[in-house]
């Protein structure tokens, strides 16, 4: 589960963006559709099963890439991967960490480019999201972070928000986000798709990209990364990403 500032599909848009450039040339968050006969699921379940477990997807991309009143498909491929949780020190507390790494090959207006991306996330020991690592920033939780223990459709709600550094002695900001959910009617009575959303603000007090993942947690609180959606402007290059 992806929390904080190196969110994968958002690094995919910036390079998108600059590969388009190159050649000269919203997301919502809500999927399905019945509502559930359960009415409430456990959302704090799934959150410590899937730093358990592990979790792995792989997704196909669509989307556009517009650059003034040029607009050009993308497609591609996605492979997503969740590490089990394993014993740390952050921020000099105790807490855990887990890898999550992102595999993609896209094609916009006729190039193809791989992309790959790698960032430790750092959680609590209720699984709740504190920090992210990655080679270039280094993010932390502003406040105590918070998750329902369980979710019922149409239920919603902000989660933490993390202030992001270029690196670990916290000297300069680079951004602040702020990881909210939505909780929408799954494809079926005994799932719901449980929507983390990420909005980043950049050093501004004005979105400047938004990232919606998509989980299906069960009845039995296993969850299953079946969305991804993203969009961002770049140079002058406004990319939208979904990825299912």
């Amino acid at each position: 589960m992806k929390f904080a500032k190196k969110l994968s599909p958002v690094a995919m848009a910036a390079m998108l963006a600059a590969t388009l450039s190159a050649c000269g040339g919203g997301s919502s968050g809500s999927s399905a559709s019945t509502t559930p006969v359960t009415t409430s699921f456990p959302v704090q379940q799934a959150l410590a099963y899937a730093f358990t477990h592990g979790m792995q997807a792989n997704l196909a991309i669509t989307g556009t890439a517009t650059s003034g009143a040029l607009s050009y498909p993308v497609t591609g491929t996605l492979s997503y991967a969740l590490g089990m949780a394993s014993n740390t020190t952050f921020e000099g507390a105790a807490a855990q960490q887990a890898t999550e790494n992102l595999n993609a090959s896209v094609v916009v207006n006729g190039v193809s480019q791989p992309i790959s991306t790698s960032s430790t996330l750092i959680v609590n020991a209720q699984y709740a999201p504190i920090g992210d690592r990655t080679s270039d920033s280094y993010c932390v939780a502003s406040g105590t972070p918070s998750y329902p223990a369980t979710a019922t459709v149409g239920q919603s709600g902000d989660i933490v928000t993390m202030n992001c550094y270029t690196d670990s002695t916290k000297r300069t900001l680079v951004n602040t986000e702020k990881l909210s959910y939505v909780a929408a009617a799954g494809s079926d009575a005994n799932t719901l798709n449980f929507q983390m959303v990420t909005t980043d603000f950049g050093l501004t007090s004005t979105p400047q990209s938004s990232v919606t993942i998509t989980y299906a947690v069960s009845t039995a609180g296993v969850p299953k990364l079946i969305r991804v959606q993203a969009t961002q402007t770049e140079s002058g290059v406004t990319v939208t990403l979904d990825a299912k």
